[in-house]
């Protein structure tokens, strides 16, 4: 009896043990099921955020290259995705995998996408705002280019206004004319044509009256051309150089006069100390820089 009792009672234990060795195969299997499944669910939330991300980085930087603030903006939004993405990598390690860590990288995930939006949605209102800007800068150049064309034609109608008043103050010369000068006993002059009767030149014209032109000193030069084409020159003798028309030239005499915008007779001298050549002399008379009068007269 107690034998059977015995048998009876390890064969009870035995079901016992192959009971839980049941159970415990099937919580193994289960678990096992469940790490194989969080890891593949895993492996696919890595890839489909990889996907995710570098189409954002596409997307942004299809925007570079277009203007510095632009490309300062996408550079700030692909470092805060490229962060994002680090943290997101972190939330899945393969040792410390559970269903609440997927579900809080599928909602961190989430916001990734966010970012995205968010900082395209600044590169719009940037491009809006530079595309406003420049039409507004258009706009503008357009009116400058205007006003420069206005103050362009003010200048011109200036300058013609003032070359008129240059013009008009130009002095003119009237009654030219110049002769070979001998002087006779008692200090009087004679006219001469004869180049080896000749002690010095007499060139005289009248300065027009002229209200344009300004009143006081002015500096009146007479250049006598030889018939070889030289400027008669002895500077001993008063000769001297002066500025025509934006070039040193020589003159051969000058005199200084009093004008008064009114007919002024004017005689100018000028001694050689030697002989004169024979043939056609160039007489020309410069005032303010400018040729006023020219004449010729021949020795013989």
């Amino acid at each position: 009896m107690n034998e059977e009792k015995k048998s009876n009672s390890k064969r009870v234990a035995l079901i016992v043990v192959i009971i839980l060795l049941i159970l415990l195969n099937g919580v193994f299997i289960y678990v096992w099921n469940t790490n194989r499944e969080l890891k593949e669910e895993s492996q696919r939330l890595l890839l489909q955020k990889e996907v995710e991300y570098q189409k954002a980085v596409g997307e942004l930087n299809l925007f570079k290259g277009k203007n510095e603030q632009l490309d300062s903006l996408v550079e700030a939004a692909n470092a805060e995705l490229a962060l994002k993405s680090v943290q997101l990598d972190s939330l899945l390690q393969i040792n410390k995998l559970s269903a609440q860590q997927i579900e809080r990288f599928k909602r961190e995930n989430g916001k990734l996408n966010y970012y995205k939006k968010l900082y395209l949605e600044k590169i719009d209102s940037l491009i809006k705002a530079n595309e406003n800007l420049q039409v507004e800068n258009q706009s503008l150049k357009a009116e400058i280019k205007t006003e420069q064309r206005r103050n362009e034609r003010l200048m011109d109608e200036n300058v013609n206004l003032n070359n008129k008043v240059a013009l008009g103050a130009v002095l003119k010369v009237a009654n030219f004319s110049v002769e070979g000068i001998r002087m006779r006993s008692a200090g009087k002059e004679a006219s001469t044509t004869r180049a080896r009767s000749v002690e010095r030149i007499k060139a005289c014209f009248t300065l027009g009256e002229n209200r344009v032109a300004n009143r006081g000193n002015k500096n009146v030069y007479l250049r006598v051309i030889a018939p070889e084409g030289v400027t008669l020159w002895i500077e001993d003798a008063g000769s001297g150089k002066f500025m025509a028309s934006g070039q040193e030239t020589l003159y051969t005499a000058m005199a200084t006069i009093d004008y008064q915008q009114e007919d002024l007779p004017v005689c100018i001298y000028w001694t050689k100390g030697s002989p004169f050549m024979e043939g056609t002399y160039k007489a020309e008379v410069y005032a303010d820089g400018i040729l006023i009068g020219e004449t010729s007269f021949t020795l013989r």
